[in-house]
């Protein structure tokens, strides 16, 4: 197979400091023809500042024969001069990876992780358009299925997923796609857990460079994929959805109704994964009585952005 290249093209990474998955997906995307806009704020996992990681990934980068330029500032009040820099420097923005992230209060979080993400997508939005091949990578987490300690973190990488799926939804029209990653690597961030024995098992069994390699295939241009999650670590990958069992119907409309039927609302059985709001409503209806489905057909939503279809 030929290999997946990025000539010609300029990708976005926020979140690169000197150690993790923002320099990794630089650097894969820059070896592979990309030109590169790296960003840290400098701060660290608890929020104190440091030293920003762009100048030292932007060295690295060009003495592994890429290009690249750095751009420190912080992707919630600054997204705009941010992503400006990328014009400015290459003329053109194709890829967006909204890496960056943080630790610290609840508001931090979410602040960062979340907010950070749609801001410098709104920025980016106009000009991966005018590519007509836009392609943005959101940076979830398997803390999305509930992280104990840190439910900020929590919240902010579980609504990514809802995010990344609007996001495909609005660019279906205008050539832009939107996916995410929930990535398991030994970062900056997984080497601050203290467990006995972790670090050592995420450094011998999840390199960043596993992750890296399926990111930049879902960021290539050939691939079609949009609206979707995986989760990415060691080589494997699989894919996360958001799903509904069949239920249970009732006419019924008591509490006492339920004791019996909640089995059936509980039992896995065939999934059903929908990609809006308007999908999940059809197939809701489509579980309930002839009737309701007949009055929502006369209705024509459509299953998209736009909402109500006029007849």
């Amino acid at each position: 197979m030929d290999q997946l290249r990025f000539d010609g093209q300029v990708a976005l990474i926020t979140g690169v400091s000197t150690f993790g998955l923002g320099l990794t997906y630089a650097r894969l995307l820059a070896s592979r023809g990309c030109s590169v806009v790296v960003n840290d704020l400098g701060r660290d996992w608890a929020g104190a500042a440091n030293a920003p990681g762009t100048d030292e990934a932007v060295r690295l980068i060009r003495a592994d024969g890429g290009t690249a330029t750095g751009v420190t500032g912080d992707v919630v009040t600054e997204a705009d001069r941010i992503v400006q820099t990328a014009i400015d420097t290459f003329g053109r923005l194709d890829v967006v990876v909204n890496n960056a992230g943080a630790g610290g209060s609840f508001d931090t979080m979410v602040d960062v992780h979340l907010r950070g993400a749609n801001r410098i997508t709104e920025a980016a939005w106009p000009h991966l358009s005018a590519t007509g091949n836009g392609r943005i990578l959101n940076i979830s987490s398997n803390g999305s299925f509930g992280a104990p300690a840190l439910p900020g973190y929590a919240a902010a990488k579980g609504a990514i997923l809802s995010l990344t799926r609007t996001q495909a939804i609005l660019g279906n029209r205008i050539g832009v796609r939107s996916n995410a990653i929930l990535p398991a690597a030994w970062t900056r961030s997984t080497a601050g857990i203290e467990q006995p024995g972790f670090g050592e098992f995420m450094q011998d069994h999840f390199p960043p460079e596993a992750v890296a390699a399926f990111a930049a295939y879902l960021l290539h241009a050939d691939t079609t994929l949009t609206g979707e999650a995986f989760a990415v670590g060691g080589g494997l990958v699989s894919r996360v959805v958001q799903a509904e069992t069949a239920g249970a119907l009732t006419a019924d409309h008591t509490p006492e109704a339920w004791p019996a039927l909640i089995d059936r609302v509980m039992a896995p059985g065939d999934m059903i994964i929908s990609k809006s709001l308007w999908s999940q409503l059809d197939s809701f209806v489509a579980r309930m009585s002839p009737q309701a489905r007949a009055n929502w057909d006369a209705i024509r939503v459509a299953p998209d952005v736009d909402g109500k279809v006029k007849a």
